[in-house]
């Protein structure tokens, strides 16, 4: 998987399993692959475009958990425990899967145990990744937050740029954003124009948010750069 150091890759040989026992399945722009309380009827490998994953705040925002690349697999969680889908995997562009249902998916790790090692071993990072987050975002500020956010979303979904800076490769409004770490849109455009200030954070014609220096954004979201 891209954004997890491929831990929980296929193999070619799992790839054409998958596929022998699937159903192609595709999706335009903004279209449910999976929504958040439904019982489990798929699990799903992306093998053509990006999807983010996204659960409801109390208040009804809509929070952007991840951005899920070609080969990763998702909503495997409901299948295995035959609970509820955790939260909703929406396309972002035009996007291709194959998709197994719960019984299928089950023969597929029959045939392949070393899938159930590689899933449990994304499932435990992405459980300690939610838990660090929920940690920082308790003692940090909400600049030192989005700076986080944005260097997390930059190993997701950056593009790095010749004069070394990074575009982030998904348009962020700045409402998903204060959703995403647990903010009032006031604090959000007053954090936001700290990082402009500091020149860590740009935007380019397109409104996606360049960053021109990880190492010094790094330091804001660690707190080592200064207050303003």
């Amino acid at each position: 998987m891209v954004a997890e150091g491929r831990r929980g890759s296929l193999t070619a040989g799992e790839r054409a399993q998958w596929r022998e026992l699937g159903q192609v399945r595709r999706f335009g722009d903004g279209e449910v692959l999976l929504r958040e309380g439904e019982s489990a009827r798929r699990v799903m490998l992306l093998v053509g475009g990006r999807v983010k994953v996204v659960t409801s705040a109390d208040e009804g925002a809509e929070v952007v958990l991840a951005y899920r690349e070609p080969g990763e697999v998702f909503g495997e969680m409901a299948a295995l425990d035959g609970g509820e889908h955790s939260a909703s995997v929406i396309a972002v562009g035009p996007v291709e899967t194959w998709a197994l249902s719960p019984e299928r998916f089950e023969v597929f790790l029959e045939r392949h145990p070393r899938v159930c090692r590689a899933m449990l071993m994304v499932m435990v990072h992405r459980l300690r990744q939610a838990d660090r987050q929920r940690l920082e975002y308790r003692a940090r500020s909400v600049t030192e937050r989005i700076a986080g956010r944005l260097l997390f979303l930059s190993g997701q979904v950056g593009e790095p740029m010749a004069d070394g800076g990074v575009r982030i490769g998904i348009r962020l409004t700045l409402p998903e954003l204060a959703a995403t770490v647990a903010a009032g849109r006031d604090m959000t455009v007053k954090a936001m124009s700290r990082l402009r200030a500091l020149r860590v954070v740009t935007t380019d014609a397109a409104h996606h948010f360049v960053l021109p220096d990880l190492e010094a954004l790094r330091a804001v979201a660690e707190g080592r750069a200064a207050r303003h």
